[in-house]
């Protein structure tokens, strides 16, 4: 990811960034219901909602964000509840291997992958096959958009690729709150 773009979602996150509702979304509330705690990796982990969320119901959680500042404000969120989770800062396309030696259950995503480059998008799905344990989940939220317009947003292409790699167990379409086609995703390995 270009420096550019990171320096913007840094300047989003001195006040709260409009992706970051602070609300953990029903389908992760479903999922930590009706799954036995593990190891999970939130992609993306933003300010740290969902990973505090699986953290509270004793799953073992590292979150990710390339965001520095979000990173500091999940600390302080998960700290402030009592909960442990580890957060790093990193890159969700390049994880270092001597990090994350353990696959984990659950690999989560709310709206990272969506948001790659096409080459990025190559080097995230390559990874996760390291870090998704067998008959471990990925549930992954993203938006659509049509196939020639710039910027973010999923392409068929993209759940083509995860389909070379993972099981789809279950879709749920809907809209984002700007109106774009969305979805979740629960992909078994």
């Amino acid at each position: 990811m270009n420096l550019l773009r990171r320096l913007s979602f840094s300047l989003w996150y001195l006040r709260r960034p409009p992706w970051d509702s602070g609300i953990v979304p029903p389908e992760v509330e479903d999922f930590i219901r009706n799954h036995t705690a593990g190891r999970a990796l939130d992609l993306g982990c933003g300010t740290g909602t969902s990973s505090l969320a699986l953290a509270r119901a004793g799953w073992v959680v590292t979150g990710v964000d390339f965001t520095p500042r979000a990173v500091r404000q999940a600390r302080r969120k998960t700290k402030a509840a009592g909960a442990c989770a580890d957060f790093l800062v990193g890159d969700a396309t390049r994880l270092p291997p001597n990090l994350f030696t353990i696959p984990n259950d659950l690999v989560l995503d709310v709206g990272c992958f969506h948001g790659l480059s096409p080459a990025g998008r190559s080097a995230y799905m390559k990874q996760l096959d390291r870090l998704l344990a067998p008959g471990g989940t990925w549930l992954m939220y993203g938006f659509f958009k049509p196939s020639e317009s710039p910027g973010p947003g999923l392409l068929k292409t993209d759940l083509d690729t995860a389909l070379e790699h993972l099981t789809l167990i279950r879709r749920r379409d809907g809209t984002d709150k700007n109106g774009r086609p969305s979805a979740w995703f629960w992909y078994r390995k």
